[in-house]
């Protein structure tokens, strides 16, 4: 059985099963569609990592900051992180939250070092990729904000079944796809813009990898191998 993960670029006959995001808008009889980015990360990887963390915590309600990067659609210029820092600072540090700010592999070093700068010491700055911090934060924290240009880390947050909150930026060039993705997390109750106010709010939680990998396992009892 051959399986292509996103658009493949070249025909879908060449494939048994392609696995694309619902905001590819990619369509054909062997196309399975994923509401968001199907991901690694499981529910019993979050639990298994809750207490890495946990010994800096000492405040009773946590904000998670996941960082991406600059890629083809948002440049991190430095006034747009301000703001968005400057937002974090006002919406809940002030309101007795903790931080905990996790980087990505996109994450320029001049950000985490502006995050040190900006964030008081009782704050949790994670200054490299360190998989069991992200996996701590999504399980310990009561709001995640993730930046707009990772549809990856916000749908691995979807998971979590928690208010997120999208940072969003001036894009660089038409974000269709990005429109879309965000377009159908808010009609499912996921993710609202990072405005000036905090809200709790509850969905179902996303696990799209489970779905489709059900499916195929159920498929694949049933396939011709001759």
């Amino acid at each position: 059985m051959n399986i292509h993960i996103q658009n493949p670029k070249v025909s879908l006959d060449n494939f048994d099963f392609v696995v694309a995001p619902e905001h590819d808008d990619l369509e054909g009889k062997n196309v399975l569609k994923s509401k968001g980015a199907i991901h690694y990360l499981s529910n019993k990887e979050l639990n298994e990592n809750e207490n890495y963390l946990k010994p800096k915590i000492n405040k009773e309600r946590i904000i998670s900051l996941i960082l991406g990067g600059p890629n083809k659609y948002y440049n991190y210029n430095s006034k747009i992180i301000d703001k968005i820092f400057l937002k974090i600072k006002n919406n809940f540090i002030n309101k007795n939250y903790q931080l905990i700010f996790i980087p990505s592999m996109r994450t320029p070093q001049s950000i985490i070092d502006k995050a040190k700068d900006f964030f008081d010491g009782n704050q949790i700055i994670v200054p490299n990729v360190d998989k069991k911090a992200y996996l701590s934060s999504l399980k310990l924290a009561n709001h995640i904000v993730v930046t707009c240009d990772s549809t990856s880390m916000i749908s691995e947050a979807a998971m979590t079944g928690k208010p997120i909150y999208v940072a969003q930026m001036p894009p660089m060039r038409k974000n269709i796809r990005f429109k879309k993705f965000f377009e159908l997390f808010k009609s499912l109750n996921i993710i609202r813009d990072l405005e000036d106010s905090v809200d709790a709010w509850n969905y179902e939680k996303l696990n799209e990898t489970d779905k489709i990998s059900s499916y195929i396992k159920e498929q694949f009892k049933n396939y011709d191998f001759s």
